[in-house]
């Protein structure tokens, strides 16, 4: 079987034939959750279910990094302070992690068998795009009708800082204001490169690379300065293992599977939680290894083990018998997962989501208070910004991003029609 990618990808794949096909994009983007191929009669809810949980995830990492009754990062600088509850605390921070392992796993599980299309990448950075010029809009009408602003937004909107908040703005993806959909996109980007990996190497070659790669992540626990981890690193890891657990992971054989996956996760938790406690202690051996500077990020290399577990997991549990409204509920709520990532962790909204729903919230006294409250507040963000993400999408940023393809696409068939197609030779 050989790699299937565009021709436009057949000069620099010399090793791949392309070939055409009829597929739907079912990556991360919020439009390809939803789209289901004209003659699949069932689809699988168990990595859309996955979606929600792992957006779930990273809006109480957020919560927990921006409410003032938790670690507060808005007012003071990050504090590593000892004992268990800001090592729980930091926990919760490494779990947003899990949440975005899972969504570079899904993307690799989905697309390892996909024709590369550039539509992919165009709409999602399209819909990023839409959302940073949008809010950038509304925070300007806000000021131009002298709403009160809090004064971090107003901060970015004066002086010096303006034209570096504009270039943010009009280029969301170089300036990497949105870190994650910025690595996710040259993820992308690289997706028919590492498709090739799978169909031209082994199945323990591929196990390799993943165990290299998973090794760099651990570099730093060495107090080793090296620039190998890095976003980019972090989702090609993700994609990776997606893809494996997609061709090899799903007809796995093993003792207890499930059982021995959850144990995974178990141990790998239990661990992560012992490192933040241990290396706020700050002791000899921690302080020489610099430990008491990385506990936010933690073991970054466990993460990425708990996501493989749950994404393998999920795939062993059957949904099928969810119909009707619950399931185009798990739809919508999935396709939306995207857009909550971009309002919530948006330049403008995040200093004003986190004060003002803070605000509204009473100050818990105990830890379970702290809990129930923590749980309400990530639920509130998340409705909130998925019905304004359901919204806009469907109204405008879709419908443009459609429109946008369709008129390329156009334009573009002629040429293709009479374009002669070329069938690279495996030397």
């Amino acid at each position: 079987m050989s790699c299937r990618v565009s021709r436009s990808w057949l000069v620099v794949l010399p090793g791949c034939v392309g070939r055409l096909s009829r597929v739907v994009e079912v990556g991360t983007g919020s439009e390809g959750a939803i789209m289901i191929a004209k003659h699949t009669i069932r689809r699988n809810l168990n990595l859309d279910v996955l979606r929600i949980v792992a957006m779930l995830l990273i809006v109480a990492c957020h919560a927990t990094l921006h409410i003032p009754w938790l670690l507060n990062i808005d007012t003071v600088p990050l504090q590593y302070l000892p004992g268990w509850k800001s090592a729980l605390a930091f926990l919760v921070v490494q779990y947003g992690q899990v949440g975005v392992s899972i969504f570079f796993m899904i993307s690799g599980y989905f697309l390892v068998r996909k024709d590369f299309q550039v539509r992919r990448v165009f709409s999602t950075w399209f819909q990023m795009f839409c959302y940073s010029v949008l809010s950038f809009a509304l925070i300007l009408v806000a000021r131009h009708r002298s709403l009160t602003l809090p004064d971090k937004v107003t901060e970015l909107l004066q002086g010096e800082q303006l034209p570096h908040t504009i270039v943010t703005v009009l280029f969301p993806f170089l300036s990497n204001s949105y870190w994650f959909v910025t690595a996710y996109i040259v993820m992308l980007l690289v997706s028919p490169f590492l498709n090739c990996l799978f169909e031209h190497l082994s199945q323990r070659s591929i196990g390799c690379l993943m165990l290299l790669l998973g090794f760099l992540a651990t570099w730093k626990l060495f107090n080793v300065s090296t620039p190998v981890w890095t976003n980019f690193t972090y989702a090609i890891l993700g994609y990776v293992t997606g893809g494996w657990i997609r061709v090899y992971g799903r007809t796995m054989r093993m003792p207890a599977k499930p059982l021995l996956l959850t144990a995974i996760i178990a141990a790998s938790t239990v661990v992560m939680t012992v490192f933040n406690h241990h290396a706020a202690e700050r002791t000899t051996f921690t302080t020489f290894f610099a430990w008491e500077t990385k506990i936010k990020p933690g073991i970054e290399v466990l993460p990425i083990v708990i996501a493989a577990a749950i994404v393998l997991l999920a795939l062993e549990v059957d949904l099928s018998w969810i119909r009707g409204f619950p399931r185009a509920l798990i739809l919508r709520a999935a396709a939306s997962t995207f857009g909550i990532y971009l309002i919530h962790e948006n330049m403008f909204w995040y200093r004003i989501i986190w004060p003002t729903i803070t605000g509204m919230m009473p100050t818990p006294d105990t830890f379970f208070d702290k809990l129930i409250v923590g749980a309400e507040i990530v639920l509130i963000i998340f409705i909130a910004a998925g019905a304004v993400s359901f919204v806009l999408d469907t109204l405008l940023v879709h419908p443009i991003s459609r429109m946008m393809i369709a008129i390329v696409d156009t334009a573009d068939r002629p040429r293709r029609g009479h374009e002669p197609i070329r069938h690279a030779r495996r030397k």
